[in-house]
């Protein structure tokens, strides 16, 4: 139900700031929107920042974030999908993310607009292990 990055790297975090009328809960891929921002799907351009650490419920609040140019993160596939697994041949396939709330999941049906790159699977788990296009985050940290 949320990123998980599989190694973390405390020498990456960044601190930023909440959007005006967002808040930021741990696990959620976030952008830069004049403040940090949940992704939501159709995601373009070099705006992702990374991967919330802790809640940040308060707005315009700084926000700790897990940087994730060039970094594996774990992240749940949309249990509502028509496609459920993965194979050896879906990998270098970029998809996008689903929102259900504050819950961002893989959405294994959409590769349109996708920059999720698929570079491992568990499918017992339910789990696909992604990077970000370098084209798409802000910051190369």
């Amino acid at each position: 139900m949320a990123f998980r990055v599989v190694e973390p790297n405390p020498k990456k975090f960044l601190r930023w700031y909440t959007k005006a009328a967002n808040k930021c809960y741990k696990g959620v891929l976030v952008k830069s929107d004049t403040g940090a921002s949940p992704v939501a799907a159709a995601h373009d351009g070099a705006t992702i920042l990374g991967v919330v650490v802790e809640d940040q419920t308060a707005i315009n609040s700084e926000v700790l974030i897990q940087g994730i140019a060039g970094t594996v993160m774990e992240v749940d596939i949309d249990p509502a999908a028509a496609k459920q697994t993965f194979a050896v041949t879906d990998l270098g396939t970029e998809y996008d993310i689903i929102v259900d709330g504050v819950e961002q999941f893989l959405d294994p049906d959409d590769t349109t607009g996708g920059f999720l790159t698929l570079v491992g699977y568990d499918n017992d788990r339910k789990v696909a292990y992604v990077t970000v296009l370098a084209a798409d985050c802000l910051l190369p940290v």
